[in-house]
């Protein structure tokens, strides 16, 4: 139980859909990251989750309308437990 208040569950959208504890169900991994996690972790395994293979794309996360910088932790941005994320992928073939 101690290790629940230092995780946080977070609900990840992405032009090809939601990622959440429970979707895509055939899913490889879930969003649930260490509060030290970076944003940047959690952008490459919604990639891996959803097939994003496209590198010369952009992939960018946001909180509502702020953009989250890669290198920065979550908790540097106070995201809370179950927030929803949203992945924007520029260019390529999304």
């Amino acid at each position: 139980m101690s290790n629940a208040k230092h995780n946080v569950q977070l609900r990840v959208q992405t032009p090809r859909g939601l990622w959440s504890m429970s979707e895509p169900k055939e899913a490889d991994r879930r969003p649930e990251y260490e509060q030290s996690a970076k944003v940047q972790d959690v952008i490459g395994d919604a990639r891996a989750v959803f097939k994003f293979v496209e590198n010369d794309s952009k992939y960018t996360l946001f909180q509502g309308k702020q953009q989250l910088e890669p290198q920065r932790t979550l908790v540097s941005y106070h995201i809370e437990a179950n927030a929803l994320l949203t992945l924007s992928v520029q260019g390529g073939n999304a």
